[in-house]
């Protein structure tokens, strides 16, 4: 099965989900694909494929053998109410890099190398302007171009809105351009008081909504990076490495680089499965790395 008919079958389960048409005179007859689903806990639609060996397989991509990123804060709240939102994901891609969270995914290759945990950080941007909902992805990468002022083609640009959740997802990743630039962005709601995404954490002194955000955030930079342009590594049922561990927890945190703590999903390593190192996903498989 294609991973395109993947796509336009994650794009009717938006629809599916009720989640509203935002008015938007942007062409979206390209809309780009949204990869790497993070649907909320209990929500897991049914896909094609499936069956044979668990593990992820290389679909003739590239990869991103290291990742430049940028987080986009959008919305009309954030310049007075983001608590530690703001601070906390400085943090969290800051100590990203080079982490052994970030080195679950270098065994990964593409056609131009290696998945590395080389990431780098570039900081925020705030966009004080009215945000729009994910279910247009075209809506999301035109906000990127927009704030960006130079993106790069390792770029990974994360995009944190101000609105409460409306759909049965809590988080996606996609891919355009910008120009003649290729860029990776990926989508988040506000997930404050929201139990469908909400990882459930007892690392002190972070707020529940941040602790949130930064889980589903580890799912899809993950994928981002061994699945950046729809071409890299999945499944046969099209899941990523971060899909295919949603929602389980190996221990209570993971340590970054530099010295934070968070509580993060596990990130499914093919290396581990079949080793037997791994602990078990939701379906037991046991391929999933806890990064500590």
């Amino acid at each position: 099965m294609k991973r395109c008919l993947l796509s336009i079958f994650a794009l009717a389960l938006f629809a599916y989900a009720g989640m509203a048409q935002e008015t938007n005179t942007k062409n979206t007859s390209h809309e780009p694909p949204a990869l790497g689903i993070h649907w909320a806990k209990g929500v897991r639609p049914a896909k094609p494929g499936g069956g044979g060996s668990p593990n992820m397989t290389f679909h003739g991509g590239t990869i991103l053998t290291s990742t430049t990123v940028q987080a986009i804060f959008w919305g009309t709240s954030w310049p007075t109410n983001a608590g530690d939102k703001i601070t906390g994901m400085d943090s969290w891609y800051a100590g990203f890099g080079g982490s052994n969270y970030a080195k679950t995914s270098d065994e990964y290759t593409g056609t131009n190398g290696q998945v590395s945990a080389s990431v780098s950080y570039g900081g925020h941007f705030v966009d004080s302007s009215a945000a729009s909902g994910g279910n247009n992805t075209s809506t999301i990468l035109a906000e990127v171009c927009k704030v960006i002022p130079k993106p790069v083609s390792n770029g990974y640009y994360a995009v944190y809105t101000d609105l409460p959740r409306h759909g049965n997802y809590c988080a996606y990743h996609s891919y355009g351009s910008c120009g003649s630039t290729p860029v990776q962005f990926a989508f988040f709601w506000k997930l404050d008081g929201d139990a469908g995404c909400d990882p459930q954490s007892s690392v002190a002194g972070e707020s529940q909504g941040l602790a949130a955000i930064a889980n589903v955030s580890g799912h899809e930079l993950s994928e981002a990076r061994t699945d950046p342009r729809n071409g890299g590594w999945y499944d046969a049922s099209g899941e990523e490495n971060g899909d295919k561990c949603a929602w389980t927890f190996n221990v209570p945190f993971v340590t970054f680089s530099n010295g934070t703590t968070w509580k993060i999903q596990g990130e499914w390593s093919n290396n581990a499965f079949n080793n037997g190192t791994g602990y078990p996903n939701s379906s037991g498989q046991d391929g999933c790395l806890d990064g500590k």
